[in-house]
């Protein structure tokens, strides 16, 4: 996470640049650039150091939604169609959610947050939005529901300064859902008690 620094400046990780290799050796496969070009852009992935330089290079390759590394910053809005934004995409440090007669799906799990803590307004009428989170994730559920749910599987971190998401906003005939991975030990422990 960095502080203040803006999302095209961050630095970019081997993660990221597999990322974006992979869709270059997509694009080179089914013809849609050549070798050469696949090369001379693979070279610019490996020498890049931010990620604003890595978007560059497969932005005419993709759709915006299905970028490998992802800088948008705008709302996620959906109206009675769903919305879900995954993947390896730039979490501002204020962000905006609204679902109305659908579903709107963040997954936080390979995000980056651009501040150790985040405000997040997740809101849902008739409709519902549904939060990924990885581990180790300290959640703050604040705001109201009618006639609505608001739900948290999380567990409180284990560590003394644990990145912050905290959620604020409404449910009317509609519900918030924050999920994090379960854990094995878990599993295994619900199970031996079931054979038991």
């Amino acid at each position: 996470m960095s502080e203040g620094v803006p999302p095209p400046r961050m630095r970019a990780g081997d993660a990221d640049r597999e990322r974006v290799l992979a869709v270059l050796r997509d694009a080179a496969t089914d013809g849609r650039i050549d070798l050469d070009e696949h090369n001379e852009r693979a070279e610019r992935v490996h020498t890049a150091r931010t990620l604003g330089e890595l978007v560059s290079v497969t932005e005419d390759l993709l759709p915006p939604a299905e970028q490998p590394i992802q800088l948008r910053s705008e709302p996620v809005i959906a109206l009675f169609r769903g919305e879900r934004r995954a993947g390896r995409w730039v979490v501002p440090a204020r962000h905006v959610s609204f679902a109305l007669g659908t579903t709107v799906e963040l997954d936080l799990r390979e995000a980056l947050m651009v501040r150790r803590h985040v405000r997040m307004h997740a809101s849902a009428i008739l409709g519902r939005v549904v939060v990924h989170l990885p581990d180790e994730v300290e959640v703050r559920i604040r705001g109201w529901a009618f006639l609505g749910r608001r739900h948290t599987n999380t567990r409180p971190p284990r560590s003394d300064d644990p990145p912050i998401l905290e959620l604020e906003g409404f449910c009317l005939l509609g519900s918030l859902r924050v999920r994090s991975p379960r854990r094995r030990w878990s599993l295994w422990r619900r199970r031996r008690r079931e054979l038991e």
